[in-house]
């Protein structure tokens, strides 16, 4: 008996041998993963804070386009105007006119769609109007508008207030803010709807 605890004694035990250098090593490698942990959560956090960094500097310079009538005082306007708070970058006009004849009529700017209107409807062809050409390449400042026509006679007012209701009269605008975010404004949208790229 005395020689099995001999021999247990002689047997090394399996281990590891704590030595400073190997506890200083491991106090390292666990302060790098912690280290690292750390980095990638506050790299998560600065993404997510410059997300809502560009979320505010884009609402900050956001347009906002509206088409709107106006009658008063003897005249009849139909208005666009930027009722944001930054440029609007106009980028494609889409004007769409269907005549009595039933011809499908296409514009990219205002100016030939009423020229078009005007020079073609009995009533209208004789009388006096004023444009302004609402194409693309135009910028419209924050808080400014743009009459895209203005009739003063109220005899040619009726008249053309029932053309417009009598042929289908569309448009559809798309316009950027000064980051490139594209919006699109249309005769069937209340509110502009914003272009998913």
């Amino acid at each position: 008996m005395s020689e099995e605890i001999e021999e247990q004694i002689e047997k090394p035990k399996k281990g590891i041998k704590w030595t400073t250098d190997k506890i200083m090593s491991s106090s390292a490698l666990f302060i790098s993963v912690i280290s690292l942990i750390a980095l990638l959560y506050q790299s998560y956090l600065a993404r997510e804070e410059n997300k809502l960094i560009q979320v505010q500097q884009s609402a900050s310079v956001l347009p906002y386009l509206s088409q709107w009538f106006s009658y008063k005082s003897g005249s009849f306007k139909i208005i666009i105007g930027n009722k944001g708070v930054g440029p609007a970058f106009i980028k494609k006009v889409e004007m769409t006119f269907i005549n009595q004849k039933n011809d499908t009529l296409s514009f990219n700017n205002s100016d030939h769609l009423f020229r078009t209107i005007f020079n073609n409807t009995i009533g209208l062809d004789s009388i006096s109007y004023s444009t302004s050409t609402f194409t693309e390449g135009l910028v419209l400042p924050a808080n400014e508008v743009q009459e895209i026509i203005a009739l003063k006679d109220r005899n040619a007012i009726e008249t053309f207030r029932n053309t417009i209701v009598q042929t289908d009269l569309s448009y559809r605008i798309t316009y950027a803010d000064v980051y490139g975010t594209e919006w699109v404004i249309s005769g069937e949208e209340e509110i502009p709807l914003k272009l998913e790229k």
